[in-house]
Parts: C-alpha cells; structure tokens; sequence
C-alpha cells in the first residue's frame, strides 16, 4: 500500500514537470523579436554606413521600402505570422564621370569584409554581379551589379530578419 502511495506521489509531479516542459519548448519558438520599427532603423542604419563608404559626388534614389513582408517560407525555421523588412537603393554616378558605378562592387564588399560581415552570397553570372553579406544580429544586405550593355545598373540594399510586428506574437 506505502508503495502505491510513494509511485502515485511520484507520477504527479513527472506529469506537471513534463507538462511544462512542452510549454516552456513552445514558448521557446515564439519568442520576442524585434518590432518591425526597429527592424527598419535598423536597416536605414545599415544602409546609411554603407553608402557613406562611396564619393561625396554620387547620389542615390530609393528603389523601395518594403516594410510588411510577410515570412513565408522562414530560414530559420520559426512560426509562421513573421515579417520583415527590405530597404534598396539605386546609384547614380557623378555627372563629372569621375567615378564608375561598377566601382561601388568593390568598394562595398571591402567596407563589410573589414566590418567583419560574412559573406552568403558572392555570384558572378553573365551581366550581373550579386554580393550578400550578413551581419551577426542577421540582417542582410547587398549590392547588385547589372551590365545593360550601354549602362550599368547598381543597387545597394539591405533586407532585416524574420520579426514579429509588435515584437511578440499576437495572442490570437
């Protein structure tokens, strides 16, 4: 009868231990991110520190802001109702032809190799050069070459990890 009592004392709190281990694994997967404010100063932060690194003389346009896109297929193989941001902007060469836009390829990919940014992406196909680098916190951000035949094209452009709006999930 003791031992009854001792094995039904002792399944209780297994059952409550592994009760809330499967809560505290789930709460694990959603936890808080940054809001998608801050994701997107962030990236303006970035994108700001990379085009000082280009002469005083060039000047950019933004491409996009895209600032709600949804997380569909997540990398990181988090919850689904995420999003993120992606920022692109497009250089022009100084109307004195001093400088060549081809020339912010290697003067970007420097900056971020001396920032200390890994490289995910460095792909060189015809008419186009595309370089990614990645910083620790998992922000991206690129510079894309496209040769028109007559011109080329240059765009630098940053996009931020996969975020929750308000930074938490929503409770629905």
């Amino acid at each position: 009868m003791a031992c009854r009592r001792v094995g039904a004392l002792l399944v209780t709190p297994v059952a409550i231990l592994l009760t809330t281990a499967g809560c505290f694994g789930k709460d694990n997967a959603l936890r808080p991110t940054e809001t998608i404010a801050q994701a997107t100063q962030r990236l303006d932060v970035l994108l700001q520190e990379a085009l000082a690194q280009l002469p005083a003389d060039v000047t950019t346009e933004r491409a996009y802001k895209l600032d709600a896109i949804p997380c569909d297929t997540p990398t990181d193989g988090g919850p689904d109702g995420r999003i993120f941001a992606e920022h692109d902007f497009e250089i022009v060469a100084p109307a004195s032809g001093a400088w060549s836009v081809t020339e912010a390829f290697p003067t970007l990919s420097a900056f971020w190799q001396q920032k200390g940014y890994k490289a995910t992406t460095e792909d060189r196909i015809a008419n186009e050069h595309r370089y990614f680098v990645q910083t620790d916190d998992g922000y991206q951000i690129f510079v894309l070459t496209y040769d028109r035949g007559d011109h080329y094209d240059v765009s630098v452009g940053a996009s931020s990890p996969c975020v929750w709006e308000f930074g938490r999930p929503d409770p629905q």
